[in-house]
């Protein structure tokens, strides 16, 4: 990244156990996942302070930390118990302050171009859908696992190398602002919006300070760069429109630039034709995805790939784990781990998904709470029930207290579905367990707080006696 020489002059501070020969490799925030060389940042979080892993950190062969000088006394005490060697203490009045404006300095010296991506839903299958077409001719980098905020994007920016050409950067929001200041720091040249819907609602306030929060991305980039949306949402294209900013579309509309049709799912793939023309296809049984596959095409387009140089069938692109993944257990049981994050767009798209595949055994819908969903969170739980009971599934098990409305509204509906509430999510388990039979397909889906995955976990390791 650069020396702890140029570190110091940024900062303006002079390294405790100084060692100028050493450089700055990366940032991080977490000793599981330091690698040798890297600078430490210790500030305290929610759930812990970072100043009582500075021994460890040091001890996995971080090259310095930046500390907050008001604790420098108490991280002297803590590094008395490590037997490492101690470089570069950098005491500072914010340690987070700190390490974001030393990426964003690195940031303005490397020439590689940077697309954001943002949204309600859909963030990281975009951006993994963009990354792999990137790679097919570039050197490139993409955000890793959820370090899409105001403490991971700056760590992603350090991960930068002056031979990467292009970085797809995730940029995620719960309040207002959140988005301006990431790009400030990442400075994007061209950007992605996802489908954008009522999702944190408790920090934006509406769903119009959702539009405005998203539409931050769009602010940031130069009058040429290109910006690529969905064709459907006649608001989003509205306000773009207002800022003077021409966007790239992509729909199932004949009005979109790039045109999705004649989508299928067989054999283990969804496969959809672009523009009347050219077929494409990746792995899995996730439909809704084909629009996500529409943005990513359409912004390797617009960053010069030919047509030629994009896949026809797209084989080893990445999913990221809690994404509409469908796996096949040992026992017999086909799980749709779709876990990793609810809203009632997600929600939905994952009912009709379900609701496609094939199979002669049960479909059961195993979920949780959506949260943060604001003063109209009954709402969107009762339409969920709703939007259950028509897809036909056979059973919904559910915990959580917002899920109660889902389940109350479907057993009222009297579809002939099984619909029970749980406390939590071990009672649910116990009672899945007596459900399931080999054959069955169950959809797990929550918001990430709930820990719906815990579920899944739980009935791997069933067996059925013969």
């Amino acid at each position: 990244m650069f020396s702890y020489l140029e570190a110091s002059r940024l900062l303006r501070v002079s390294p405790e156990f100084q060692d100028l020969f050493l450089t700055v490799r990366s940032l991080s925030i977490d000793t599981r996942t330091l690698n040798p060389g890297d600078l430490f940042v210790a500030f305290k979080g929610e759930q812990c302070d970072g100043h009582g892993f500075l021994a460890t950190a040091f001890e996995k062969g971080a090259s310095g930390a930046l500390i907050d000088f008001r604790q420098s006394e108490a991280a002297f005490m803590n590094l008395r118990t490590t037997k490492a060697p101690v470089h570069n203490l950098i005491p500072v009045p914010d340690p987070q302050a700190a390490m974001t404006m030393l990426a964003a300095e690195y940031r303005k010296t490397l020439p590689v171009r940077l697309i954001g991506v943002t949204g309600s839903v859909g963030k990281t299958t975009t951006k993994e859908f963009l990354y792999y077409l990137l790679r097919q001719k570039y050197s490139a980098l993409a955000t890793a696992g959820n370090l899409n905020n105001h403490l991971g994007v700056p760590i992603m920016l350090s991960r930068l190398e002056p031979s990467h050409q292009y970085c797809v950067m995730e940029m995620g929001a719960s309040h207002p602002g959140e988005i301006r200041a990431l790009a400030e720091i990442a400075v994007p040249s061209g950007g992605i919006l996802t489908p954008i819907g009522p999702a944190h609602l408790e920090g934006f306030g509406s769903l119009e300070n959702v539009y405005n929060a998203k539409l931050e991305l769009a602010d940031s980039l130069r009058k040429d760069d290109p910006l690529v949306v969905l064709e459907n949402s006649a608001r989003l294209l509205e306000k773009i429109s207002q800022k003077g900013r021409r966007a790239i579309t992509v729909g199932y509309s004949e009005r979109a630039e790039y045109r999705i049709e004649d989508v299928k799912t067989e054999n283990g793939e969804v496969s959809f034709q672009l523009n009347g023309k050219r077929r494409f296809s990746f792995p899995g049984q996730a439909a809704f995805l084909v629009l996500n596959a529409g943005l990513a095409i359409a912004m390797a387009r617009s960053l010069g790939l030919a047509w030629e140089e994009i896949p026809r069938k797209w084989e080893d692109v990445g999913f990221a784990s809690g994404r509409f993944r469908e796996t096949m257990l040992s026992n017999g049981i086909r799980v749709i781990d779709d876990s990793y994050n609810a809203n009632p767009i997600s929600f939905g798209n994952a009912l009709v998904a379900f609701r496609s595949l094939p199979g002669a055994g049960k479909k059961i819908v195993v979920f949780a709470d959506m949260l943060e969903l604001g003063a109209e969170e009954e709402r969107f739980h009762r339409e969920l029930g709703e939007k259950i009971g028509a897809s036909g599934v056979s059973a919904a098990l559910a915990y959580g207290k917002r899920a109660r409305t889902s389940i109350e509204t479907l057993g009222h509906l009297k579809t002939g579905c099984i619909a029970e509430h749980f406390e939590d999510g071990l009672e649910l388990l116990a009672a899945l367990k007596e459900m399931l039979h080999p054959g069955d397909v169950v959809l797990f889906k929550g918001s990430r707080g709930m820990h719906v995955e815990k579920v899944l976990d739980g009935i791997r390791n069933i067996s059925f006696s013969s």
